[in-house]
This record gives structure tokens, sequence and C-alpha cells, in this order.
């Protein structure tokens, strides 16, 4: 008979679970062949008066190694390594080649995704002058909470609880979408009813699907220039052809691009206010965009990012409701307006690409929370969406006016400061001959976040500027960060 093989006694320093931590020493010793195919263990009594503890612990341990097939118990002889494991055994080399396969298998996977910006990727912190960030401090939470239980009581009242937390329609909720529906039409001029609009996980969700719906590898998309890099991040990753589209003072100016637009497969704009310059493309100019796609039989992506902001007067009437939603897509999103952590964004799509659209968000995530979903069309339908993008418009107003006034003051020529007529930025230009990536690299060190202008061009040569958030911060916190701002162009201009 083979003599049994005591496992190394578990430390009871681990937080783990005594069977847990003797589980662990029994697989490592055979995974490594300290304890080879064949071999026979020592009996439960055995090991567990050699290491102190209760015989079931040792059970424990040992149902979970033959559960999950490395050792097999036959009856009225004992436990056994399992004689079938593959590429066990008990020399050094064997040791560490699995090390050795991980480290050659992940070398051999190329990123296909590192042209994805870090601000994509990861939770950037809120420093002045961080561009696209809301206030979040005066989101009414309490609102927010008080309906959540309400929509929960019904559900149990009405017994549709499980409607409520099960499985649901990949195209969104009916009542999300009944209020998208009934608030685009009235403040957007959008034309859709509720069967046109599939909810999403936020509008860079919805980019990325609409161009996998709408092209394949090597199809030419156009893209604003400058332009927002979530667009461009999509676009490469549906392995897209890129096209820059130059952007001046009207808009997108496809005139200005040298492939023929009708080899164009999709313009993605911001008509409303282009990021990051903020320009509100004419009336001639959206006229002229919808008749080409009409006879390009192309598509327009209309990404209305925060056009809820206007200051001045209502906002701009969007391109879908021109068009009549035949060619022009219209997305929308909660981020900016609510709070980012929602996700919630919305697609309002031509008849034809509603099935196709449902399909690939059923892939791409099945559907989204209907919980939050019914809690944010309530929150919509009861008025509390109008008043607070009422509040937050008087907010962000009151804000832009504190940054103008203390960027005036405190940089004088070194900034000239744009004042933007909606949403949570805006633009300033440095002096001729400046590096604007160094200035936003001197401003870091300062502890100001500002964004070049340079880092969201394609291929149009713009002059120097900087992109300044000013929606997320408070006026102390936006005087400081001018003041901050201030000995950073000095350390750069000298």
């Amino acid at each position: 008979m083979r003599r049994p093989v005591q496992p190394p006694q578990p430390s009871s320093a681990h937080e783990q679970p005594l069977y847990r931590q003797l589980y662990l020493r029994l697989r490592e010793s055979i995974l490594t062949g300290s304890l080879r195919p064949g071999q026979r263990l020592a009996s439960s009594r055995v090991l567990a008066s050699q290491m102190a503890v209760a015989r079931n612990t040792v059970l424990q341990a040992y149902l979970q190694l033959e559960v999950e097939g490395y050792i097999t118990a036959e009856r009225g002889s004992g436990h056994y390594v399992s004689p079938l494991l593959p590429g066990v055994g008990g020399s050094a080399a064997r040791k560490t080649a699995p090390a050795q396969t991980a480290a050659n298998s992940l070398g051999s996977v190329r990123n296909t995704f590192d042209f994805v910006p870090e601000s994509l990727r990861r939770p950037i912190p809120p420093v002045p002058f961080r561009i696209n960030l809301p206030e979040l401090d005066q989101f009414p939470i309490e609102t927010w909470a008080r309906l959540q239980g309400a929509v929960l009581r019904e559900a149990r009242r009405s017994a549709g609880i499980v409607a409520l937390l099960g499985e649901a329609d990949a195209q969104g909720d009916l009542s999300l979408r009944s209020a998208i529906a009934d608030h685009v039409s009235i403040a957007r001029g959008v034309r859709c009813s509720a069967d046109a609009v599939i909810i999403t996980a936020g509008a860079q969700h919805a980019m990325d699907m609409l161009l996998r719906v709408l092209t394949q590898p090597g199809d030419t998309v156009g893209l604003e220039d400058p332009c927002f890099p979530g667009a461009l991040s999509a676009a490469r990753a549906a392995a897209c052809r890129i096209v820059p589209v130059p952007v001046d003072a009207q808009g997108a100016d496809l005139d200005s691009i040298q492939t023929p637009p009708h080899d164009m497969r999709v313009l993605l704009l911001c008509p409303s206010k282009q990021f990051p310059l903020g320009v509100t493309m004419s009336l001639p100019r959206r006229l002229a965009l919808v008749d080409w796609a009409r006879r390009s039989a192309a598509w327009i992506i209309e990404d209305d990012y925060d056009s809820e902001y206007r200051f001045d007067g209502k906002p701009i009437p969007s391109l879908q409701g021109l068009d009549g939603g035949r060619q022009v897509i219209y997305v929308g999103t909660f981020s900016k307006v609510l709070f980012p952590s929602l996700r919630m964004g919305f697609i309002v799509s031509p008849p034809s690409l509603v099935e196709p659209l449902a399909a690939a968000r059923a892939i791409s995530g099945r559907h989204g929370s209907t919980l939050e979903q019914r809690v944010l069309a309530r929150f919509i339908d009861d008025g509390h969406f109008a008043r607070h993008v009422r509040r937050m418009k008087a907010l962000y107003r009151d804000r832009q006016a504190v940054l103008l006034d203390a960027c005036r003051q405190t940089l004088g020529e070194r900034l000239d400061i744009e004042r933007a007529d909606s949403g949570l930025q805006t633009m300033g230009w440095l002096p001729p001959g400046s590096d604007d990536r160094e200035v936003a690299r001197a401003a870091r060190s300062f502890g100001v976040e500002v964004a070049p202008l340079s880092r969201f061009c394609l291929q149009t040569n713009r002059p120097p500027g900087l992109v300044i958030g000013y929606g997320g911060f408070t006026a102390e916190q936006i005087r400081a960060a001018a003041h901050q701002l201030a000995r950073a162009t000095g350390t750069v201009h000298g």
C-alpha cells in the first residue's frame, strides 16, 4: 500500500474557512505534482487528528476536490489523486509551465481597443475645469428615491414585481419610450412615437450600436473635425474608414472634403452644439445636409448631447425634425442632464431600423433595468425632469458668468474666453503660436484640468485653444481654478 502523503498545514492567519484553506493546499500540491496521479491521501480521521481540526473540515475539503475532479473516492479504500489529470507531474519545469503558458497567451493577444481614451475607460476625478461634468449635488435624489419606492410598491400591489425585476424588452420599457417620445417631440421638434425609440446605455452605446448596424468594415464614415472622442472610438471599433469633415462658423462643411460625399455611408454630427467648438449649425447647412442624405441614401446620426441647456430662447429644433425621421437618426442621453451613472440614453430610429437595433441591443447587453427605466419615466411624466432642467440651466448660466469674469480678470490677454450659448463648457483661445497641450500639462501640475483643442482635431489645423468646463464646479472653485490656470500659463509663456 502506498504511504499517505500529508499536505502542509494551513496557516491560521488566513481569513478563509479552514476547509477552504485545506482544499487550496491540496489542490496546489496536485497541480504542481507534489501529489501524483493515483497517489492515496491520508484518511479523513488521520488528517483531522494531525491538523487538530474537525473531521468534517477534512471531509468538506475532500468533497470539493472530488466534485471538481481532482481526487476520486474508492469505497472502503480511501481518497486518491485522480489518475486522469492531464499535464500534472513532479518536475520543476512543469511547476512553472502554467505561469509561462499564461504569459505567452497574454502576449499573443493584441489590444485592438488601445485607441479608446482613458476618459471613457475609467472615472476621472472631478477637477476644475473638467469638461462634460454636470453638477451632481443639485440632483433631487430624495424625489428620485420616492419615485423608486412608489414604482416598487405599485408593482407589488398589482402583482407586477416579476415584470419589473425579471427579463425585459430589449427595445426598452414602453413607459419610458412613451415619455421620451412625448418630451423630444415637444422640446426638440423630433418626429417620433414610442415605437421608434430604443433605450440604450448612454449615447456612447447608441453610437456603437448604430455604426455596427449601419456599416460594414471599410465603409466610409464622416466625423466632424474636431470631434467627440467617443464618436471616433465608435467608428474605429466598427473598422470604418474615417473621413474628417471640417467645421466652420456654420457647422460641418461637406463641400470642403476631398472624398466624394456620395461615397459616405454615415455622417455623425452635433448640429445643435458642436463638440468641442460650440458652433450651432446654420439652417442652410442643415437643409443641405438633409438633401444630401436623401440623394445619397446615407445616414446622419444626430448626437444631441446637451441641447437642453440652451441659455437664451428655446433649444434649436432637431435636424431629425427637418428630415421627418427618414435619414436622420436622433441620439439623446440623460447622462449629463441627470447623472452619469444612470447610463441611460436613447435612439429615435426610422421604422426600418427598429428591429435591427433592438437585436443589436439584445446582443450588447440584452436590456436595461426596467426599474430604473420606469422611475425615469415617472420622473419625466410628473414634471420633475422639466423643473430640474430649468434649475440647472439657470445655475450653469450663472457659473459660466463667473468663469468669464474670473478668466478675464486673472488671465487677461493670455486667454480669450468665449461665451457659450448652452451647455457645460466653453472655448478659450490662446495667443497665436502657443502649444495648447503644453498649457494643459502645466495646468495639471497646478491642479487644474483643461482639455487642449488639438486633442480633438483629426486633420484640420486650428488655432491653439482650451476646452474649459464649468458645469460641475461652484463659483468659489471656478475663481480659485482661474487663478491657478493663470499661474500655469505664466510658467509656459514666461
